[in-house]
């Protein structure tokens, strides 16, 4: 066995040696928990019902459902509401939105737009919560509320879900008040 085979078989059995390291760590690499999202949807429409009655018709261009249950549509929401008869009472339209699952409540952001049919009024604001437990829509933001008789403005708001009663927290501008007599 010449010099050149003697050092070729020392070199492979010192190399096969070296990957016989610590076998106890094999396998025990330090696994990241993956923290991004479940699943992401383009165009979703979204049924809600109580009862057997349909009650909510969610539109998003994009819905993204977090590992927490939370879910996002960062581009753009349309939320169409119904009373138990199945008639449409009330529109939410919003550049985007949240849904909190753990406190289950819908958030909508930017250039939001909330339309009770019945009523011919409009809500304007940069930011609205719903609450689903308590059935409420509320801002800590100003507000601006167009109806056929007055436009009125403030910062808070408070209403049932179907916008037909609300109170201003903090009122700006004229306002008409019935004489009850």
């Amino acid at each position: 066995m010449n010099t050149y085979n003697k050092i070729l078989i020392i070199s492979l059995f010192l190399f096969v040696l070296s990957g016989c390291g610590d076998s106890q760590n094999i396998g025990k690499k330090e696994v990241q928990k993956y923290t991004g999202p479940m699943v992401e949807f383009d165009s979703v429409h979204t049924l809600y019902s109580q009862d057997a009655t349909l009650r909510i018709k969610l539109y998003g261009n994009k819905q993204i459902v977090l590992q927490s249950g939370d879910i996002l549509y960062p581009k753009g929401v349309l939320v169409n509401m119904y009373n138990a008869q199945g008639v449409k009472t009330t529109i939410l339209k919003a550049d985007s939105g949240r849904y909190e699952k753990n406190l289950r409540i819908y958030r909508a952001y930017g250039n939001v737009e909330v339309v009770n049919i019945e009523q011919q009024q409009t809500l304007y604001s940069n930011q609205m919560n719903w609450d689903q437990n308590k059935r409420e829509i509320s801002t800590e933001d100003s507000i601006k509320i167009v109806t056929p008789e007055e436009i009125l403005y403030g910062v808070g708001l408070v209403s049932n879900d179907e916008f037909s009663k609300y109170r201003i927290k903090y009122p700006t501008g004229v306002f008409k008040v019935k004489d009850n007599e």
